[in-house]
């Protein structure tokens, strides 16, 4: 919210009661905004500051001697640069104005022009002596990885915590984070695997955990091993060597490339979990039984042990590879009632999505994901149908349809044997013809007699509904 959408917010407050004043109202609108805003108790020109950058509340104190010092006692600092060589004195300028013995939130992002000699260290010291509860910092400056004092892996009141790029985990002793829920780790860099033990084990409370990593984070395992964790979102972004030319990388940079790279994730009580672009050669899991949300983006290696552990799913989004095909006859996805299911270029995905029905009985949205232009899938009607066709599906979605034999075969078989069946959303490609798809869909049985497929108009061709009643 700016400064000014801040004076017409207090503006329309201010004028809700008019005993505040005693300026006549024939006098002029800005004696009676100054005079009204005179009258405002503290607590209230506080919570106006509290929606506005501290640049912008700063600058207010220019406006009269009642609101000098007014922004010195708001409880939550954001410092953002903007290009400015100035910015590290203005921080430190306002660190010293500031009077609050509490800092409810303190939020520091300095860019890549901003001076490399700001001490930011100072600033989180500054903030966990005044128990600060919500902390986020986010360097993208072109120093080297800034270390942050001790003092902040021993921060009792610290709540929310969120560290990016160049910042460096440096947690060489036991540390203590009673408070500590929410933790986001983007982009960093750590001293080695010990300090995110430490950092993860020093929070008893940790409820969600936020992870994006890249390639020079130095570590090869990465173990999230956290009993009170609910949440888990984990990201990489790097290269596999294959994808890298030779002569882009050194030799050491070639051994490095080889050494095996693990997740480990041990979080019994974990219940969400997002994976993406997990480029790790494993992904292991060690405990992970309440588990009822997974959307697992792309995980290149995963263990079968890994993929058993989602078996309590709920709700699944799932990028299907060639390494998880072979389990997927085998797994029993009991509690499984929605499935997004999108299978790789690569890999021959209907006989797969075939046992994967099979082994959930319960399921009733069903969404397909399927790029045409990839690996042409082979058909083979399965010999026995699926228990959640014929009780459960209710809604069937297929985003990329393009018409193919393979795919008429499976909507031919899905709409011909799915009783519950009330909603099917498709998404044609643009190679599509809309009327001939509408006259195939038509001429498709389906197993309720007195169901109806209702088309849109031409406008929206490649997003329309059919509707089963």
């Amino acid at each position: 919210m700016g400064f000014l959408s801040c004076l017409s917010f207090l503006w329309d407050i201010i004028h809700i009661d008019k005993n505040l004043s005693t300026v006549p109202e024939t006098e002029g609108c800005q004696q009676r905004i100054e005079t009204r805003i005179y009258a405002l108790p503290d607590d209230l020109l506080l919570q106006f500051l509290h929606h506005v950058p501290t640049k912008e509340a700063v600058a207010t104190s220019i406006l009269s001697k009642r609101w000098r010092y007014v922004w010195t006692m708001v409880p939550r600092l954001e410092f953002k640069d903007e290009g400015s060589e100035s910015v590290g004195c203005f921080i430190e300028k306002s660190l010293q104005l500031h009077k609050a013995t509490k800092i409810d939130s303190l939020i520091v992002e300095l860019g890549l022009h901003c001076p490399v000699d700001v001490d930011v260290g100072k600033l989180v010291e500054n903030a966990v002596d005044r128990d600060v509860e919500d902390l986020e910092f986010k360097l993208l400056w072109t120093a080297e990885p800034t270390r942050f004092p001790k003092s902040l892996y021993s921060c009792d009141t610290l709540v929310d915590l969120t560290l990016s790029n160049q910042i460096l985990v440096d947690v060489s002793s036991p540390a203590c984070l009673p408070s500590l829920l929410y933790l986001s780790l983007h982009y960093i860099v750590y001293k080695d695997e010990d300090s995110l033990v430490r950092l993860l084990s020093s929070s008893p409370v940790l409820k969600w955990l936020t992870v994006h990593r890249h390639d020079n984070d130095n570590l090869k395992t990465f173990t999230v091993k956290v009993s009170s964790l609910e949440t888990l979102y984990y990201m990489t972004s790097w290269r596999k060597l294959d994808e890298v030319e030779e002569d882009e990388v050194e030799v050491d940079e070639v051994e490095d490339a080889y050494l095996i790279e693990s997740l480990v994730i041990d979080s019994p009580a974990l219940t969400y979990l997002t994976l993406v672009d997990v480029c790790e050669d494993y992904c292991l899991i060690e405990n992970m039984p309440c588990i009822d949300v997974a959307d697992i983006g792309f995980v290149d290696n995963p263990s079968e042990k890994f993929l058993r552990s989602l078996s309590s799913v709920i709700h699944l989004h799932l990028f299907l590879t060639k390494s998880m095909v072979a389990c997927c006859n085998t797994i029993k996805f009991s509690r499984l009632i929605e499935f997004y299911f999108r299978p790789d270029d690569l890999v021959d995905w209907l006989e797969p999505l075939m046992f994967l029905l099979q082994n959930s009985p319960k399921l009733k949205s069903l969404t397909i994901d399927a790029k045409t232009g990839g690996l042409p899938p082979s058909w083979n009607q399965p010999i026995a149908i699926p228990e959640c066709l014929s009780s459960h599906l209710e809604i069937f979605g297929w985003r990329g349809y393009g018409g193919r034999e393979d795919e008429k075969h499976v909507m031919t078989y899905i709409l011909a044997n799915s009783k519950c069946l009330k909603t099917v959303e498709i998404s044609l490609l643009a190679t599509c013809n809309l009327e001939e798809t509408q006259k195939e869909f038509e001429s498709m049985p389906r197993i309720s007699t007195s169901s109806r497929l209702l088309f849109p108009s031409q406008m929206i061709c490649r997003f329309y509904g059919i509707t089963l009643s």
